[in-house]
C-alpha cells in the first residue's frame, strides 16, 4: 500500500521532504499513536524517527524486475494523490507475476485513514478465497 520499489517511483516533488524530513514535520498523531504502545514511552518516538528516516532515505533500492521472483497473489494498492506515481504501482503491479492493481480515488498516502471502508473492502475481496471471474482476457 503506498509503496516503492525504488525511489524512481515517488513523484519528483517529494524528494525535497524525503532530505528534509524531520520530527517536527510528522503529523503528531505518530507519536501519539507510538506512545500509546511503545513499552519504551513517548520519548523514544525520536529514536524510531531517526532509524526509519535513514531507511526511508536508503531503501527502497530494488530494480522493477526482481519483483517477477514474488510467488503470492499481490495487491498494489495506492492512491490517486499518493507519494507513489500511479505508473510506478502499474508497472509494479505488471512486474508481479500474479497481480492486482487498485487505485483509490480522492485519496493520498494516508489512503487508509481517508476511506478505511473502500480500502479494507479492497482488502478483503483481494484476500477472498475465489476471485471473480474476468469477463475478458
Amino acid at each position: 500500500m503506498g509503496s516503492v520499489v525504488n525511489h524512481e517511483g515517488y513523484r519528483r516533488e517529494w524528494d525535497p521532504a524525503l532530505v528534509d524530513l524531520s520530527l517536527e514535520a510528522m503529523p503528531s498523531m505518530f507519536e501519539q499513536m507510538y506512545a500509546a504502545v511503545s513499552p519504551d514511552g513517548p520519548d523514544h518516538f525520536g529514536v524510531i524517527f531517526d532509524k526509519l528516516k535513514s531507511t526511508w532515505q536508503a531503501e527502497p533500492s530494488m530494480q522493477l524486475d526482481e519483483l517477477s521472483r514474488v510467488a503470492a497473489p499481490t495487491l498494489v494498492l495506492a492512491a490517486d494523490d499518493d507519494v507513489v506515481t500511479i505508473e510506478h504501482a502499474a508497472a509494479m503491479q505488471r512486474a508481479l507475476p500474479d497481480a492486482q492493481l487498485a487505485v483509490v480515488p480522492g485519496t493520498s498516502h494516508a489512503l487508509p485513514m481517508e476511506k478505511p471502508e473502500l480500502v479494507n473492502r479492497l482488502i478483503v475481496d483481494f484476500l477472498a478465497s475465489e476471485q471473480a471471474a474476468k469477463m475478458l482476457g
